[in-house]
């Protein structure tokens, strides 16, 4: 299946949007009733788009390890990946301050980061 993601800002589909983002706030606050949840998560809805946003980073860099002989090693100044080289520096920073999730470490380390 797909993941269902619509951007709030998409103004075809400003309604559904701002639906999405209800459900978001009322799942963080705990108040989302299961069988919604349910429903929501088979459907592939994302909740939290910056933990989605992370593992789609992280796939990209999967991928280059791949290409790399298992070296994550994204430059920074890379046009192409610019946006990737900073969220890896940003990975770096927060490692180094101990702030990094333990399983996001885990996930980086297991592809050579």
């Amino acid at each position: 299946g797909g993941v269902a993601h619509v951007s709030q800002g998409d103004p075809e589909r400003m309604a559904l949007g701002e639906w999405c983002m209800t459900q978001r706030k009322t799942e963080k606050l705990g108040r989302l009733r299961a069988d919604r949840k349910t429903r929501l998560l088979e459907i592939g809805f994302v909740f939290d788009l910056y933990d989605a946003a992370w593992d789609q980073r992280l796939k990209k860099l999967r991928l280059i390890a791949e290409d790399n002989g298992g070296k994550a090693h994204v430059v920074e100044g890379d046009p192409v990946w610019s946006v990737l080289g900073r969220w890896c520096t940003w990975q770096g920073v927060l490692e180094r301050r101990g702030e990094l999730l333990a399983g996001r470490k885990a996930r980086l380390l297991e592809i050579g980061f």
